[in-house]
């Protein structure tokens, strides 16, 4: 999966009613609350990733969540 379509997918699974991008600010972003972060994981769970709640809790924008997918 490439950065564009792992990006795609995580719009999908949260469907921002804003603009967001691989710069947005997670904890500045209405779109993501609880559901949406939890959508991101259950995203990153069917890539076969598992990333604890410390590493989660680390990241600072969308693109350091597209960081933790491996890409093609």
């Amino acid at each position: 999966m490439t950065r564009a379509e792992a990006l795609q997918e995580i719009i999908a699974a949260v469907n921002p009613r804003h603009a967001f991008d691989e710069h947005t600010v997670i904890a500045e972003c209405a779109d993501l609350d609880s559901l949406g972060l939890f959508n991101i994981v259950l995203f990153l769970n069917s890539l076969g990733l598992d990333p604890d709640v410390e590493e989660l809790a680390q990241l600072k924008t969308v693109g350091n969540i597209l960081d933790l997918i491996p890409q093609e």
